[in-house]
């Protein structure tokens, strides 16, 4: 199975943190990387991006309730919260997006090219993100104020060349 090296995560935790901060002028606070699929986070919204990179293909995923999303909407745009609607769905898009992208950026700057998807927002009760094939998974927990959510690393085990 691919490894995912300190690097990726280190990177994955401070992109997370750059965005979310920046997006939501709160700080935000780290839990201890889960390793597995032993905790699904409890969500309702979940925005994916894919990548390719020298460690493989796989997903950032962002995992949030409809509450929380809400929250973020919100205050990321400056207005009153609103029903879960395109502006909720397109601030959690751009989220994950933007998580994403300064990942990318962060791995092109130790000179690994990476490329990354369009992002994916699944909205929805009682589901949960379950990958077809052997991967190794990272689930990061973290807060901003009350709310919880959670990022993933998700990375593709790599099949050798017989």
């Amino acid at each position: 199975m691919t490894q995912v090296n300190d690097p990726v995560l280190s990177h994955l935790l401070a992109s997370s943190r750059e965005v979310l901060e920046a997006m939501v002028g709160r700080s935000v606070t780290f839990s201890l990387p889960i390793e597995g699929e032993a905790l699904r986070p409890r969500s309702n919204v979940v925005g994916t991006s894919a990548f390719t990179g020298s460690i493989g293909g796989g997903l950032v995923a962002f995992y949030t309730t409809l509450e929380t999303a809400k929250v973020l909407t919100a205050t990321m745009l400056g207005i009153r919260e609103t029903p879960v609607d395109d502006e909720v769905i397109d601030a959690i898009g751009e989220i994950t997006n933007m998580i994403a992208g300064t990942l990318r950026t962060k791995m092109a700057a130790d000179g690994d090219l990476w490329a990354v998807s369009i992002p994916t927002v699944t909205v929805g009760s009682d589901f949960y993100t379950k990958c077809v094939r052997d991967v190794r998974r990272v689930l990061c927990p973290l807060k901003i104020d009350e709310h919880e959510l959670f990022i993933e690393l998700i990375v593709a085990s790599q099949s050798k060349a017989a």
